[in-house]
């Protein structure tokens, strides 16, 4: 036996194969994307449930927050959809754009919570030079008895009401591990472009308690610091898995980083178990700049021998170069094939 515990991250990366487009964005011109969504699996019914947010420029910015099912894991059909106008009336507020999504099974009740990132500016302004208002994001949560709904309005959930997260509190990871969600989102406080990672947990997926914002390695965060994928626990405790973003491109979250940490909640801090650059291994993904923050990393609990990973890609061809209104994202599969200890 070469390991205990969760099966290796280092491995799984090592053994990663290109797979196919899953979803290509609404229109082939700059600014146009999809992803920044989530995967489910529903073990007892075989099927996979993969939400995405289609985008068009910076006037028509995520206008909706789809949801695809698949048998297999790879070949998707959308179901359902939720506009941005049905949003700005369940809100009662002005919608400017739907981003991260989060689809997950509340354990208490067996509904379907679907968490969204919404911009609830006065204005939309994103994109805009010289702007003297700037976006206002956070989390609302949507439930339902089934992924293809009809959704519920349950009400905004993480709000940027602390001096770390007041301009943003969205785009979250968030998985469910022993009963208890656990959450990383993008905090920015409002006016600056400082932006870090934070922690969050709750008993029921509506009410959260914000642990504040981690250490990596027992250091403060650098001054831009996005994770998006998934937690996961091991036999040491919980594990973050999925990209790491430093920087931001002409407007655009891009990252190239793939990291493995150990979330040391009760004492706030990251711990960095393995980090790597991602090579692209398609067509589909700029040399420099292949992912455009979002991804994913899930163990494929029906075929039970191949993890799943999604990225939301910048495409080198239809982009005009990366960046925000500039590039075209598409949302790619890899799969990696386990093997026996």
């Amino acid at each position: 036996m070469s390991w205990y515990g969760l099966y290796p991250f280092q491995d799984i990366f090592a053994k990663r194969k290109f797979r196919k487009v899953l979803i290509d964005p609404p229109k082939f011109i700059p600014g146009s994307w999809c992803g920044a969504g989530k995967l489910w699996i529903d073990e007892e019914n075989n099927e996979y449930w993969l939400t995405s947010r289609p985008r068009e420029g910076e006037v028509m910015r995520g206008y909706a927050a789809e949801i695809y099912k698949s048998k297999d894991g790879e070949n998707y059909s959308l179901v359902t959809w939720i506009s941005k106008e049905e949003l700005s009336e369940m809100t009662k507020t002005n919608v400017q754009s739907i981003e991260n999504q989060q689809l997950l099974r509340d354990p208490s009740t067996g509904r379907y919570h679907l968490y969204l990132s919404l911009d609830i500016a006065r204005e939309n302004v994103a994109g805009r030079e010289n702007k003297t208002i700037e976006s206002k994001w956070e989390t609302f949560l949507l439930t339902s008895e089934d992924p293809s709904g009809p959704w519920k309005p349950e009400g905004f959930v993480i709000r940027g009401n602390l001096e770390y997260d007041s301009g943003e509190a969205r785009d979250s990871t968030i998985d469910i591990i022993d009963g208890q969600y656990f959450c990383l989102y993008k905090a920015r406080k409002a006016g600056t472009n400082i932006v870090h990672t934070a922690l969050a947990v709750s008993k029921d997926g509506k009410n959260w308690l914000k642990l504040g914002v981690p250490k990596v390695d027992n250091e403060q965060q650098p001054s831009y610091f996005l994770l998006s994928g998934s937690i996961i626990p091991g036999s040491t405790g919980l594990f973050f898995v999925g990209t790491k973003t430093l920087e931001v491109v002409k407007g655009a979250a891009l990252t190239k980083y793939f990291v493995v940490y150990r979330i040391d909640y009760n004492n706030l801090n990251l711990e960095t178990v393995f980090s790597t650059t991602w090579t692209s291994l398609s067509r589909f993904e700029h040399r420099d700049y292949p992912i455009h923050t979002y991804a994913q990393v899930v163990f494929d609990a029906i075929k039970g021998n191949r993890w799943l990973i999604w990225i939301e890609a910048v495409d080198p061809n239809y982009s005009k170069e990366p960046g925000l209104n500039l590039e075209v994202d598409r949302v790619l599969l890899y799969t990696s094939e386990t093997r026996s200890k």
